[in-house]
């Protein structure tokens, strides 16, 4: 009995030490009734598509955030829950902020995120950040 336990905490902190940002976001989506998301896949990204659609979270796929925004918008307006639309950081987050206004303008349900680089890679001196 006493190793069971063992195994089971040990099995927990394991658990625990594995959660990250993109864990508790599918998590938090999951909670909230979340089925699909929408975006253009990316590096910063990726792995949160991967991990999504292993939680049984459907993600489909543009070529452009802005028809990802939209689609998501579009989502949330008929299903009354947030549409989610996926983007990477920089011209992805930008493109994909023009459907964000005009899911806000006309009060469809939508949230967008996005992707980011880890700070210490980043060399605002060589313009390489995104």
């Amino acid at each position: 009995m006493a190793e069971t336990d063992i195994k089971e905490t040990e099995t927990a902190e394991e658990e625990r030490e594995l959660t990250d940002g993109f864990h508790l976001i599918i998590d938090a989506l999951k909670l909230n009734g979340v089925e699909t998301i929408y975006g253009v896949p990316g590096i910063p990204i990726t792995d949160f598509g991967r991990m999504a659609q292993a939680e049984g979270i459907r993600v489909l796929s543009f070529r452009h955030e802005q028809n990802a925004g939209n689609a998501a918008a579009i989502a949330g307006y008929l299903t009354k829950k947030p549409g989610i639309c996926l983007t990477v950081s920089a011209p992805g987050f930008l493109n994909g902020l023009t459907a964000l206004a005009n899911a806000t303008t006309n009060c469809f349900p939508m949230i967008l995120i996005s992707g980011s680089s880890e700070r210490e890679i980043v060399d605002l001196q060589q313009g390489d950040y995104e």
